[in-house]
């Protein structure tokens, strides 16, 4: 018995150091440092300008604005984790070509942005950048996000509803918790996490254009979770990858695809 004793003790401290850890260290498990990339103004890039997002003068993301023509409005783009603005022109270059402005938006601590890498701090970046873009440009608003920033663009519609024209959300989360709770299943995971990002509450009363993107083969974030969000939004139009994993995704969209979702954004 006192060997018994012993070891459920253990194994209870064990458990609880397990979960204390999980506790402090989520924000550094969501937001990983990322990779180093080259400033965007220093790639060569025709048919389009590239310039500094400035928010209280500090450094808070790119503007990619098509030459030659009036932007016809203004996408954001909100990027996933172990990412940086300076990764999405790719992304950013599907707009352009339709002759929108696009703002990739940059969290604190990640890229070339300086500042605290958490959850909270991108969020609230997240939220001063969409409020800079409202505040300088006029015509449609979209939001796009992927993987950690359909996260970040979800909660941004909230309060900002009559503001977009649009949302696109890739590879998200209905709520991060539910993700969570998934792959943590011993741990009270709903409890320990400092906000549980519910998308689907976020976006609840956003009435206009909202698509969803999946990806079948998705581990990071099964596919069931996009599944789940779109069904759980009315107006919600869900496009499924069938050969897309979580990293893979913007590889296997095709042109056709892309005429798909600017089509049901109301913006082709």
């Amino acid at each position: 018995m006192p060997l018994l004793s012993h070891g459920l003790r253990f194994a209870i401290a064990a458990y609880l150091l397990a979960a204390l850890t999980l506790f402090m260290v989520q924000d550094r498990m969501l937001l990983p440092s990322t990779p180093s990339a080259p400033d965007l103004r220093t790639v060569p890039h025709a048919g389009a300008s590239i310039d500094l997002l400035q928010v209280r003068d500090q450094f808070a993301g790119y503007v990619v604005t098509p030459a030659g023509r009036e932007p016809r409005g203004t996408v954001m783009v909100y990027h996933g984790n172990e990412e940086s603005a300076d990764t999405k022109l790719p992304l950013a270059d599907v707009f352009v070509r339709d002759g929108y402005r696009i703002v990739i938006v940059e969290y604190p601590g990640h890229g070339r942005r300086p500042g605290e890498r958490t959850m909270k701090a991108a969020l609230a970046a997240s939220r001063e950048a969409l409020a800079a873009t409202i505040a300088q440009w006029r015509g449609p608003l979209y939001l796009v996000g992927e993987s950690l920033g359909a996260g970040m663009a979800a909660q941004v519609v909230k309060g900002n509803e009559a503001a977009l024209a649009g949302v696109v959300l890739i590879t998200p989360w209905d709520s991060l918790a539910d993700v969570a709770a998934e792959k943590y299943p011993i741990f009270p995971i709903r409890w320990m996490l400092h906000d549980g990002f519910d998308s689907v509450a976020a976006v609840s009363h956003y009435d206009g254009p909202l698509v969803i993107v999946g990806a079948q083969l998705d581990t990071l974030i099964p596919v069931v979770h996009a599944r789940r969000f779109a069904n759980e939004h009315e107006r919600a139009r869900f496009m499924l990858l069938p050969t897309a994993d979580h990293d893979d995704w913007f590889g296997v969209m095709t042109q056709a695809d892309w005429r798909q979702v600017l089509q049901w954004m109301h913006a082709g």
